[in-house]
């Protein structure tokens, strides 16, 4: 049975790309396909997808399907219609965000490892960079268990004041929607749930988190939610 590698082999061959010109478009170098053991990196799938448009990823990953996704050779054409998103795929991480629980949240103290792949078509205009589940009931529009497409934000100066976004301690992974801290060193976390205990506190009070303490931020782009509660993960 052939694997990611041969596979890849192949695909190269139908385009006639030689392996030194795919590695310069993907920005690997030369040696990257000859060395390939089992299987290739979240972040160079994406750069296969961006530039290798008409090549089935999930055929690619998993042998599954079709090598082509019936588009245009890829020789010359980089990806620009939400046509040539069918195949894309999203890195899913085994790891949870929490929206709280009455006050508790996710942990984020455990290495956090790539589980597989959720295909998402273009539904998130290929701006998504990883696919994480949610569990809570603190922010109303994401049901419990779905999973949420994410983008990392890398300048914390472009965080938009009441936009969803999931922040990462040291400590904890919450999705919670930003808003400007009491200093120039904190951000506010707010719930979109405004439930009540009796006396009329707020079950999910909102909390300032300083921003050297935060390791990693990611914009939420939108959720994923399977009727049957399970999602088919692509394995890498």
């Amino acid at each position: 049975m052939s694997g990611v590698k041969d596979r890849l082999i192949e695909y190269l061959q139908h385009e006639g790309v030689n392996k030194s010109e795919f590695g310069r478009r993907i920005g690997v170098s030369s040696a990257f396909v000859t060395s390939m053991r089992r299987s290739i990196q979240p972040d160079k799938i994406l750069a296969i997808q961006r530039h290798f448009p008409n090549l089935n990823t999930n055929w690619l990953l998993t042998g599954e399907g079709e090598m082509l996704n019936g588009h245009a050779s890829s020789q010359n054409q980089d990806i620009s219609d939400d046509e040539n998103n069918s195949s894309r795929l999203i890195p899913f991480y085994d790891a949870e965000t929490s929206g709280g629980y009455s006050g508790l949240v996710g942990s984020s103290t455990s290495e956090v490892e790539m589980a597989g792949y959720i295909q998402a078509g273009g539904w998130f205009d290929s701006k998504e960079t990883a696919a994480i589940r949610h569990v809570g009931d603190s922010m109303v529009e994401y049901p419990s268990g779905c999973i949420l497409a994410v983008r990392e934000v890398t300048e914390r100066r472009l965080l938009v004041p009441g936009r969803n976004y999931v922040i990462e301690t040291s400590e904890f992974r919450v999705t919670k929607r930003v808003q400007r801290g009491s200093s120039p060193n904190t951000i506010a976390l707010y719930s979109s749930n405004d439930e009540t205990y009796p006396d009329g506190r707020l079950i999910h009070e909102p909390f300032e988190v300083e921003l050297e303490d935060i390791r990693r931020i990611y914009s939420v782009l939108g959720y994923i939610v399977n009727q049957s509660g399970e999602f088919r993960l692509i394995k890498p």
